[in-house]
């Protein structure tokens, strides 16, 4: 089986790199290849017992669609994108990026037989406005920002190629990431992230977020998880369902400090500087407070319990290197 990460150097490609090296499989499929498209060389281990290929450029360029499909490919784990703060202030990049190169991607797909399966990372970013207190699959979606717009896009696209029969498409929504293992990026989820992040590694944290307000989050391991059991699910088991959000763990800034505090055995006051940022703010203010998945549960996908749970995972993956 060949499979393709689009964006293997990032948060996600990298750690999902990780997982696939080291099952070697998706489901009862071994892997044959393992393609990994990122701007810059992706890193991943050397003892990987399947081939592995780097394709390094930009998924907007001819030269690298013509190696990711210089032969069939089976599974594309779609992860790259332009994100919320960038696609806001460069407007054009971000449509090129998230819309445009989508386009060319499942153009591609569509000229190859067998279809291949295109599991797209989508964002809890396509809600925004008057919403719910719990946020299911079948909320309507009017996102206020680019990147959220971007998303919906992809979704429907998605869809729609699936249904001519193109592509077998399958969407998680993600919630806030964590832990990004940094260094900072400045993104929304990577300033969530450093609240658990910073503190565990000696440093304090300035949180640009209200201590009360509302998020929802997942750990990566979640996120790896749940993009692993919707590749290694059948075609009949998704066909009703192929576009649904990743459940995740409603909790506060207060709450991520609290427990990274259980952990240190110290005051959160130690570690922790609060100084709300109003554009963060409103961002963070406007995504759903509560997101599930009835579709998603019912496919044995699941996510995180409790905030002292999210501090344990990142101090095992510190641990292990991962």
């Amino acid at each position: 089986m060949r499979v393709v990460v689009l964006g293997a150097g990032g948060f996600l490609g990298s750690r999902l790199v990780s997982r696939l090296v080291r099952d070697r499989s998706i489901g009862p499929r071994m892997l044959s290849e393992l393609v990994l498209l990122d701007m810059r060389p992706a890193q991943h281990p050397q003892s990987a017992a399947c081939a592995i290929t780097q394709v390094q450029g930009d998924l907007r360029e001819r030269r690298v669609l013509d190696e990711l499909f210089s032969r069939p490919v089976d599974v594309i784990f779609h992860l790259a994108a332009t994100l919320t703060l960038d696609a806001e202030t460069d407007f054009l990049r971000g449509v090129e990026t998230n819309v445009l190169a989508l386009i060319d991607l499942l153009e591609r797909c569509r000229q190859q037989s067998p279809r291949p399966m295109l599991l797209f990372a989508s964002s809890i970013s396509t809600f925004r406005g008057e919403l719910p207190d719990v946020v299911g699959d079948d909320v309507f979606q009017a996102p206020t920002t680019s990147y959220g717009t971007h998303k919906v896009v992809a979704e429907h696209l998605l869809a729609d190629y699936s249904r001519h029969g193109f592509i077998d498409g399958r969407a998680l929504r993600l919630p806030i990431v964590v832990t990004h293992p940094g260094p900072p990026s400045g993104s929304i989820s990577d300033q969530v992230s450093s609240m658990i992040r910073e503190p565990l590694r000696g440093r304090t944290v300035t949180c640009q977020i209200a201590p009360d307000s509302r998020m929802v989050v997942a750990s990566v391991d979640k996120v790896l998880d749940g993009f692993l059991r919707l590749a290694s699910l059948s075609a009949e088991a998704v066909r009703a369902a192929r576009i649904m959000n990743l459940p995740g763990l409603t909790v506060t800034p207060i709450d991520l400090a609290n427990a990274v505090s259980r952990h240190l055995a110290v005051s959160a006051g130690a570690f922790v500087q609060w100084r709300p940022e109003p554009h963060v703010q409103r961002i963070i203010d406007g995504w759903p407070k509560a997101f599930t998945s009835q579709r998603a549960l019912a496919l044995g996908i699941e996510g995180d319990v409790t905030a002292d749970a999210l501090v344990d995972a990142f101090v095992a993956n510190e641990t292990s290197g991962a």
